[in-house]
């Protein structure tokens, strides 16, 4: 055997290798996303979202913007009225998706945190793609990463999520989150939510500093 193809294979040995490792062993439990709602949100920054689609194509990408939705006094809130079957998902424990549609057309996802009955969650604002990228390309018809997932209906878009996604569990076949890049306090800007109403004056949406998959700096 050349020394060429023992590299390849070598090659090849470590990326399997690594992605068993973030897929099947780093994912985090469902125990992480039963934290604080706000705690969680700005966690997030950094971690690696995966989905692992049923053709075997793995998609991912480092998150770089959240937004906390919180069970007390937060208007925005979908669950601030009580629990009903569109926001039932959020009075789950942590650790599951929550899937809604905006103006009949974009889905946004969230990670459900907190205990079972507190109605929270984390929204999904900006994702860094990491893998899969040809695919979000075609699915979001645009060759321009920084567009791919710079927005709640632009990752679902990418990921193609929408509401038949709800209830799925984290840490599952299909959906993980990892541990991610390593992240400094300074590095994590602190600012109100973007596109409500209501209660729009809570600083509860954190983005990483200067990243281009922000939706807006």
């Amino acid at each position: 055997m050349s020394i060429n193809i023992f590299y390849l294979f070598f090659g090849i040995f470590i990326f399997y290798y690594i992605g068993f490792k973030m897929t099947k062993q780093s994912f985090l439990p469902k125990e992480y996303f039963e934290a604080d709602t706000l705690k969680l949100a700005k966690d997030l920054i950094g971690k690696i979202f995966i989905k692992n689609e049923s053709n075997g194509q793995t998609l991912s990408g480092i998150i770089v913007e959240t937004e906390a939705y919180i069970p007390d006094g937060d208007l925005a809130n979908h669950a601030h009225r009580g629990k009903t079957k569109r926001n039932a998902p959020m009075f789950e424990a942590g650790g599951i998706i929550y899937v809604y549609q905006i103006y009949g057309i974009h889905h946004c996802i969230n990670i459900v945190s907190g205990s079972s009955g507190e109605g929270s969650a984390v929204l999904l604002r900006g994702i860094e793609p990491i893998s899969g990228i040809e695919t979000m390309k075609e699915r979001r018809k645009t060759k321009i990463i920084s567009q791919l997932c710079n927005g709640p209906g632009k990752i679902a878009q990418a990921f193609s999520i929408n509401k038949q996604d709800n209830y799925k569990q984290l840490g599952n076949s299909e959906f993980l989150i990892t541990d991610g890049i390593d992240i400094r306090d300074n590095d994590i800007v602190t600012t109100t939510r973007i596109g409500i109403n209501l209660s729009k004056e809570l600083p509860l949406r954190f983005y990483l500093k200067g990243n281009s998959s922000v939706s807006r700096l």
